[in-house]
């Protein structure tokens, strides 16, 4: 019984350990990208927006988590942008062509 919670405790901790290490590399690459394209990304607003389970190129499961975020364009319009990750590899990055309308 004590090893089964062990087991669950640990199994809890690499999932949050993980989660913060693709959570800080959305942070970086949506970061990365508004400076490339000159634009200004909106503080705090790189979020979790789907998580699910898939299978990588080896084959292997692995979580794959949709981050969203906002930024201003030149023109001060805003616009999102969507980051995805396959475990912790940069499957792609999304941005937004129109103006986004609330």
């Amino acid at each position: 019984m004590e090893l089964m919670a062990t087991g669950i405790v640990l199994g809890i901790g690499w999932i949050w350990f993980t989660s913060m290490r693709a959570k800080e590399k959305s942070h970086e690459t949506a970061r990365d990208l508004c400076r490339r394209m000159g634009v200004e990304l909106l503080d705090d607003t790189v979020a979790l927006s789907h998580m699910g389970i898939k299978r990588n190129d080896a084959g292997r499961l692995v979580l794959k988590r949709v981050y969203e975020f906002r930024y201003l364009d030149v023109d001060s319009i805003l616009r999102h942008g969507t980051i995805i990750l396959s475990g912790n590899t940069l499957e792609s990055c999304l941005v937004d062509t129109q103006q986004v309308t609330h």
